[in-house]
């Protein structure tokens, strides 16, 4: 029996993308396509002028199409594969359902991308929410959308620890390039918090240089550092004792569930599906409350069951098999 073709579709290529590649690789002939936007229409009008003739002259050799995140560079696809009776699926991150107007953030936040989102949701065949929030959000915008929470997925294997005791350092990671991507991560929170446990290192990796002003003053034991290799990544993982999670507007952080694997005990904000990630096996928070953070940091540094707990939560849901089974199903299942 012939594999089937897909056309993979991404602007960034990480971690959870990479996953996502790996586990349709299993099953099906998957050809990679970047949508490279740079700032401004002009730059973005080049980049979907390339994408509509990579899709004149390709389109047909694929029988689904697989699609990260609705934006700029999802309507053109779907709209193809509409016309040619093509399978499309767009999986939805968080950004592409949110409007954090305040921040400007979100694909709603501004009327350009928010008319090509909201087409690409009218025309796709499923959506694939990673996080059940996200889906409520999605049916706000379009109520007839069919759409499945289906969360990322990690593999295991790539993620091991064995320190138990750790030194009193607490990380989080964002790719963090302006002051819009600091808030909503909630960088600033992550400072205060480190203002509120001076006996513990904060790690924030991911920050370029030109956002670190707006740390300033920067708290003595906050280090910023800028992105890291894979392997060094691990490392932080490793040898840090907690994972923070502060954001205002979060899908399902994948960093997170790399780190509690890795034996972090993870606390965070109770946005998208942080909370449900975390479970019991850390804190979330409804409101912005530092001192109650500060006070469970303390208490559970040394709570060494934390650790086994939190890697056994996300090998028990968000294992890549679960994700494997349920994309061959649906593929398998669309009218042709």
């Amino acid at each position: 029996m012939q594999k089937q073709s897909i056309l993979f579709v991404y602007v960034n290529y990480s971690s959870f993308v990479k996953t996502d590649f790996e586990i349709l690789s299993t099953f099906a002939e998957v050809t990679k396509y970047q949508f490279k936007p740079g700032k401004g229409i002009f730059s973005t009008g080049i980049e979907l002028l390339k994408e509509l003739l990579f899709l004149i002259f390709n389109g047909y050799k694929f029988d689904s199409v697989f699609i990260w995140f609705g934006d700029y560079h999802s309507l053109l696809p779907v709209l193809f594969a509409k016309i040619f009776h093509k399978k499309t699926f767009v999986v939805i991150g968080g950004y592409d359902v949110s409007t954090l107007s305040e921040y400007k953030y979100g694909a709603f936040s501004n009327p350009i991308r928010a008319f090509f989102t909201r087409n690409t949701f009218k025309y796709v065949d499923i959506c694939f929410p990673v996080a059940e929030a996200l889906r409520k959000k999605l049916l706000l915008i379009n109520p007839k959308t069919k759409a499945e929470t289906l969360a990322t997925s990690v593999y295991p294997e790539k993620f091991n620890f064995s320190d138990y005791e750790r030194p009193k350092r607490i990380i989080t990671i964002s790719s963090t390039e302006n002051l819009q991507r600091l808030m909503v991560k909630g960088l600033d929170r992550f400072r205060e918090l480190a203002i509120y446990l001076p006996e513990f290192e904060f790690v924030i990796i991911g920050a370029s240089d030109t956002v670190k002003t707006y740390f300033e003053p920067v708290p003595i034991n906050l280090i910023l550092l800028p992105p890291q290799r894979f392997v060094r990544l691990i490392q932080y993982y490793q040898s840090a004792s907690f994972y923070a999670q502060l954001s205002r507007s979060e899908g399902l952080p994948n960093a997170l569930c790399e780190a509690m694997l890795c034996g972090c005990i993870p606390v965070g904000t109770n946005v998208g599906d942080i909370q449900i990630t975390i479970g019991d096996a850390g804190m979330t928070i409804e409101d912005w409350k530092p001192e109650v953070l500060a006070e469970y940091i303390r208490l559970n540094h040394n709570n060494i069951q934390l650790r086994d707990r939190a890697r056994d939560r996300i090998i028990t849901h968000y294992n890549p098999d679960k994700r494997i089974r349920r994309f061959k199903q649906l593929m398998d299942i669309m009218p042709e």
